[in-house]
């Protein structure tokens, strides 16, 4: 297969660019002959470009548009005249996908493919406080971190702890992996920045309270806290209660559980997939224009060839006609903002209305 990657704008300034770079990269990482250009290439396979928008509607080999952000009627008019010419029209999401086969475009040409990112990004660690003394007493309940820490995830978590007594418990979760950032002493000056910089503010005591909990809710940090003394008094504070030990694992294993999900909601969508999931409908497409019938593809992804091949009317069918009426309102919207926002016209208008709004208020 030989693929064309038409991109008309410049490669390396922005966002558009880097889609076709790392669409062609990984292309050719899959053996898969592919180069980028502003124009077409009359005898590549596949002619995908990047993006709909500059597409002049000239029929080359099997031309793919990749479509994003049509936020006006003119661009929805546009899209439809260009698939009259292309073969089918790659969408970024579903919902854009159903959105414009509600709104005309043969739901046949569409199909979708879930943008890419880089993996460079890493996740943040969840930053928990300690600011209090160890007692001898053992009123802290100071150990009760060392049969948490034994439940959770070290990636996940970080610690910041303030107050003498720490050290055997600083050095056991260190050996277990857990990133720990620790004050032997009170130093006031550092306090104030550490309790800004926590996601949740831990307090294990059971004796009244903590005044590290008073300070966090005043920075606007959530708490997990023990549900007793003044912290039950203020209305709201304490985010996640717990008596036990017991209780505070699950506790954080909520917490994990919300952190892990966020990060898997995206784990798949990286180059290599969506390069291969443009690869699948290419070869769909290849193979229906030399068989002249439709192929089947069984494809791991939902979305890529699937979208394509779950074709069906019920997306139109089910729609009913208000829903028809308020997308065309919101693109008759985006039409007025694109061609009216920055008109000198409206920007004399503004001007009369804030000068009005100023005499009377």
């Amino acid at each position: 297969m030989k693929v064309k990657i038409v991109c008309y704008e410049d490669v390396d300034k922005w966002i558009l660019g880097k889609f076709a770079k790392k669409l062609n990269e990984t292309l050719i990482k899959l053996n898969v002959h592919s180069e980028i250009g502003k124009k077409v290439d009359p005898v590549a396979d596949i002619n995908h470009h990047i993006i709909y928008y500059d597409f002049n509607g000239e029929k080359s080999t099997i031309d793919t548009l990749m479509i994003t952000h049509i936020d006006s009627n003119a661009k929805l008019e546009l899209v439809k005249r260009q698939l009259k010419i292309a073969k089918l029209g790659i969408c970024m999401s579903r919902d854009t996908m159903n959105k414009l086969s509600i709104m005309g475009v043969p739901r046949n040409k569409l199909c979708f493919v879930n943008p890419a990112h880089d993996f460079e990004i890493k996740p943040k660690q969840i930053v928990i406080g300690i600011t209090s003394k160890v007692q001898e007493s053992g009123c802290k309940r100071e150990t009760m971190l060392l049969d948490l820490v034994q439940k959770v995830d070290p990636r996940l978590f970080e610690f910041r702890i303030m107050g003498k007594g720490w050290d055997h418990i600083v050095s056991t979760l260190k050996n277990l992996g857990f990133t720990v950032q620790y004050y032997n002493d009170f130093d006031y000056g550092e306090y104030v920045k550490l309790i800004p910089s926590l996601d949740y503010y831990l307090y294990l005591g059971e004796d009244e309270g903590s005044m590290g909990f008073i300070d966090a809710l005043a920075a606007g940090v959530k708490t997990i806290v023990t549900p007793q003394g003044y912290h039950l008094d203020a209305q709201g504070g304490i985010t996640y209660q717990f008596n036990n030990i017991n209780e505070l694992i699950q506790i954080f294993k909520s917490i994990s559980i919300e952190k892990t999900n966020l990060i898997q909601s995206v784990s798949s969508w990286n180059w290599h997939n969506y390069t291969k999931k443009h690869l699948e409908i290419w070869k769909y497409l290849l193979e229906k224009e030399k068989e002249h019938k439709k192929s089947f593809f069984v494809s791991e992804f939902k979305d890529g060839i699937n979208s394509l091949q779950e074709f069906d009317l019920t997306v139109v069918n089910q729609t009913n006609h208000l829903s028809r009426i308020k997308l065309k309102i919101k693109l008759m919207i985006g039409t007025i903002k694109t061609k009216y926002y920055s008109s000198e016209k409206l920007k004399s208008i503004r001007k009369i209305v804030s000068s009005v709004k100023i005499f009377l208020f």
